[in-house]
C-alpha cells in the first residue's frame, strides 16, 4: 500500500512547533527581563527630575517664609525712622509706646527680641546724656565700654524692657565692630541694614545664641549747618532703631509656617554671604555642614537689611537621592524577573511605562505653561523691567519700562544702559554699585535716570543676579519704579514739619537742631553764639481791639522787618503766639549785638501801614540777649539766660534791649 502525504510530514512538522513553543519561556523571560530593565532605568530618571522638583520647591518654601517673617521686622524698623524723622527727633517715652503699637502691628517674629533705638551721641553731649539715661531708667547708667571715642551710639531704650533687654541699656553700638559696620552702612545708605552673625547673651544660664540685629538710620529732618561726624560729614543722624533677632527662634517659627510633606527630616542651611562657609553659618540644627552627609544641598539667595543669605535645601534620605537611586529599584528588577514569565506582567509594565510616559508630557505642558504665565508677568507688571546678560547688555525690557522711559526693546537690545545716565552721580557710584552686585548678589538704591526725552526722573532701583544651581551668574534682573512726586512730596513734608505755618520763618524744632550745630562748631572752633529773645509789646491789643486775622497780618509784617537784619547764617524762629527768637551763629561782640538789638527794636516800633483800613497800627519789642560762652554752657541754658533777660527788658519800664547776666567766673568780650 501507499503512504499518505499526511503520514510522510508527521514526523518533521510537530518536533519543530514543540521546540519553537519550548523556547517560548526563555523568550518571555528575556523580553521581562528588559522590560523590567528599562522601566528601572526609566525609574531612575523620573526619581532624579522628581527629587530635583521636590527640593526646590521646599527651598522655595523656606526661603519664601524667612522672606515673610523678616519683612516684618524690617517694616518696624522703618516705620520707627518714619515717625521719629516726622517728628524731629525721638524720646524714650514715645518711643516706648510707638514700639508696643508696632510689635502689634507687624506681628513681629518669634525671633525677635523687641524694638530698640540707639542715640547719636558726640564728646560734648556725652554726660548730658548719661544723666538723662539715668534719670529715664531709673538707675545710674554710664555709656559702656568706657573710653573717649569720636562718638558713640548707646542703647538708650530697648522693648519689651525684660532683664536681658535691661542689660542691654548704654552698651554702646559703635564699640563693637561688627555692630559698627552696620551702623554705618545704614547711615551711608539710608536703607535698613542687617549685622553679620553675632553671639548674643539673652538667658540667665549666660548662653550666647547666634543672632543678627536689624538697624533703620533715623535722619535729622533739617536742613543741617555742616558738622562733621564720622558717620557722614555734612551732617549728624538721631539714632537708630534696631531689632535684634535670634537666628535659630526665627527658623523654627518659619518652618512652622510651612505646610510641606518633604520638610519633615530634610536639611535646613542658612549662611550669611553668597557663598557657603563655616564662618557666616546661622542655622543648621542638624550639623550637616562640613560631613560627608551633606552632598547635593540646592541653595537660593535671600535678600534682607542690605545682607545676602543662603538658603539651602537637601532632602531626607527617605526620598530618592539626586542620583535617581533608591532601595526599591532592587525590588522592583527582582519581582519584574520572576513575573516576567506571565504575559499578565508584561501587560501590565506596558501600561505603567505608558502611564509614565503620559505623565512626563503632562510636565512638559505644564512647564510651557508657566513659561507663558512668566511671559505675562514680565510683560503686565507695573514696575519697568530690564533683563540683561552678565557683561550688562540688554536682552529684553517690558512695556511698563518703556511707559516709564520711552526706551524701547528696539531701542536698547544688545545695548548698556549707560543711556540711561543723568549726569547726577559720578563715576563712583556706578563702581561701588558694579562692586556690590558683584559681591552680594542685588544692589538696590534710589538713582536719578534720563529718559528718552530728556526729563530726568528719580527711580527706585533693584537689581538681583539670576543665577543657576551652581551659582553661576546667567542674567541681571533690574527693576524700575519712578519716585519723583514722592520724592517732591516728602521734601514739602520737610518743610512743613521745620517752619512756621503763618510766617514761613523756622519753628523751634528746627531752631533747637540748628543752635546745637552752632554751638558744635563754636566749641570746635573758638567762635561765638548769640541769642535774642524778642516779645511783642501791645500785640495783644491788637488782637483784642482787631480780630486775629489783622493780628497775624501784623506777625508777617514784623517777620518781614526782622528778616532784614539777617546774615545767611543767621536763623529767625517765630516760636508762637508773638515771641520770635534770633540766633547768630559766629556772633560778633556784646556791643555789636546791642546795637543791632537797638536797630531791631527801632525798625519793629515804626508805624505798620495798610493792615488796618483806617488806622496805622504800633507796637514794640522786649529783646533779651545770651551769648556763648559767658551766660550758657549749651544750648538750653542759653537760651534760658536770653529769656529771662527779654522779661527783664519787658518789666524795666523803657523796654530796651538787656544783656543777660554772665556766669560765675566768665568774662565778657
Amino acid at each position: 500500500m501507499g503512504q499518505s502525504p499526511l503520514q510522510g510530514s508527521s514526523p518533521s512538522g510537530p518536533p519543530q512547533y514543540r521546540r519553537r513553543i519550548q523556547t517560548l519561556p526563555v523568550v518571555v523571560l528575556a523580553a521581562g527581563l528588559l522590560i523590567s530593565t528599562g522601566f528601572a532605568i526609566q525609574n531612575v530618571v523620573f526619581n532624579r527630575r522628581l527629587h530635583e522638583q521636590a527640593e526646590i520647591a521646599l527651598l522655595n518654601d523656606v526661603t519664601d517664609s524667612l522672606r515673610m517673617h523678616t519683612s516684618a521686622a524690617t517694616a518696624a524698623v522703618v516705620s520707627i525712622s518714619a515717625m521719629a524723622e516726622a517728628s524731629g527727633g525721638l524720646m524714650p517715652e514715645g518711643f516706648i509706646h510707638y514700639a508696643q503699637t508696632l510689635s502689634q502691628t507687624y506681628q513681629l517674629p518669634e525671633g525677635a527680641l523687641g524694638l530698640g533705638y540707639a542715640r547719636y551721641v558726640t564728646p560734648a553731649t556725652k554726660a548730658s546724656f548719661e544723666r538723662d539715661l539715668s534719670v529715664f531708667h531709673g538707675d545710674a547708667l554710664v555709656i559702656r565700654p568706657a573710653g573717649l571715642r569720636p562718638a558713640y551710639a548707646p542703647v538708650t531704650v530697648l522693648e519689651p524692657m525684660n532683664p536681658g533687654n535691661r542689660r542691654a541699656i548704654g552698651f554702646d553700638l559703635l564699640s563693637e565692630p561688627v555692630r559698627r559696620q552696620a551702623l554705618l552702612q545704614a547711615a551711608q545708605r539710608g536703607a535698613p541694614v542687617v549685622t553679620g552673625k553675632l553671639q548674643l547673651q539673652q538667658t540667665r544660664s549666660g548662653e550666647r545664641l547666634p543672632a543678627v540685629i536689624l538697624y533703620s538710620l533715623i535722619r535729622r529732618t533739617s536742613p543741617a549747618i555742616p558738622s562733621p561726624s564720622p558717620l557722614n560729614p555734612s551732617a549728624e543722624p538721631w539714632g537708630w532703631a534696631s531689632c535684634p533677632i535670634l537666628i535659630q527662634e526665627l527658623m523654627q517659627e518659619s518652618l512652622r509656617k510651612i505646610n510641606n510633606p518633604n520638610l519633615q527630616g530634610s536639611t535646613i542651611l542658612v549662611f550669611d554671604g553668597v557663598r557657603p562657609s563655616g564662618e557666616g553659618l546661622l542655622y543648621d540644627p542638624m550639623e550637616m555642614y562640613g560631613t560627608p552627609r551633606l552632598s547635593d544641598p540646592n541653595y537660593q539667595r535671600l535678600s534682607f537689611g542690605e545682607r545676602q543669605w543662603l538658603v539651602g535645601v537637601q532632602l531626607t534620605r527617605a526620598l530618592p537621592g539626586p542620583d535617581g537611586l533608591h532601595p526599591s529599584q532592587g525590588l522592583i528588577l527582582l519581582v519584574g524577573g520572576l513575573l516576567s514569565i506571565v504575559a499578565s506582567l508584561v501587560s501590565r509594565e506596558l501600561v505603567t511605562s505608558h502611564r509614565q510616559t503620559l505623565e512626563a508630557l503632562q510636565q512638559v505642558s505644564e512647564a510651557a505653561e508657566e513659561q507663558a504665565i512668566s511671559a505675562a508677568v514680565f510683560e503686565g507688571t507695573v514696575e519697568g523691567v530690564v533683563i540683561t546678560n552678565p557683561e550688562g547688555q540688554v536682552i529684553s525690557v517690558n512695556q511698563s519700562f518703556t511707559q516709564l522711559t520711552g526706551y524701547t526693546n528696539l531701542d536698547l537690545r544688545g545695548k548698556s544702559l549707560r543711556i540711561l545716565r543723568s549726569g547726577n552721580h559720578d563715576s563712583s557710584f556706578y563702581q561701588d554699585l558694579w562692586q556690590q552686585l558683584l559681591r552680594d548678589g542685588s544692589w538696590r538704591h534710589q538713582i536719578w535716570n534720563r529718559c528718552k526725552d530728556g526729563k530726568i526722573q528719580l527711580h527706585d532701583l533693584s537689581i538681583t543676579t539670576i543665577t543657576d544651581r551652581h551659582l553661576r551668574t546667567l542674567y541681571y534682573l533690574a527693576m524700575y519704579q519712578d519716585v519723583t512726586a514722592k520724592h517732591e512730596e516728602q521734601q514739602t513734608i520737610l518743610h512743613q514739619a521745620t517752619h512756621d505755618a503763618l510766617t514761613g520763618l523756622a519753628n523751634r524744632t528746627l531752631l533747637v537742631d540748628r543752635l546745637e550745630q552752632a554751638l558744635a562748631m563754636a566749641q570746635r572752633y573758638g567762635y561765638m553764639v548769640g541769642v535774642m529773645f524778642m516779645d511783642l509789646d501791645g500785640f495783644k491789643a491788637v488782637n483784642d481791639n482787631f480780630g486775629h486775622a489783622i493780628g497775624d497780618d501784623l506777625l508777617i509784617a514784623v517777620s518781614k522787618r526782622l528778616q532784614d537784619f539777617l546774615r545767611k547764617t543767621d536763623t529767625l524762629c517765630r516760636q508762637g503766639g508773638d515771641e520770635f527768637v534770633l540766633l547768630l551763629p559766629q556772633a560778633p561782640d556784646l556791643d555789636s549785638l546791642m546795637s543791632l538789638a537797638e536797630r531791631i527794636r527801632a525798625a519793629v516800633s515804626q508805624p505798620y501801614h495798610g493792615i488796618h483800613p483806617t488806622v496805622d497800627l504800633r507796637i514794640s519789642v522786649s529783646i533779651g540777649i545770651s551769648r556763648w560762652p559767658e551766660h550758657g554752657a549749651d544750648a538750653d541754658a542759653l537760651m534760658l539766660a536770653a529769656d529771662r533777660a527779654m522779661y527783664q527788658s519787658k518789666h524795666g519800664g523803657d523796654s530796651l534791649p538787656i544783656v543777660a547776666a554772665p556766669l560765675q567766673g566768665a568774662t565778657s568780650a
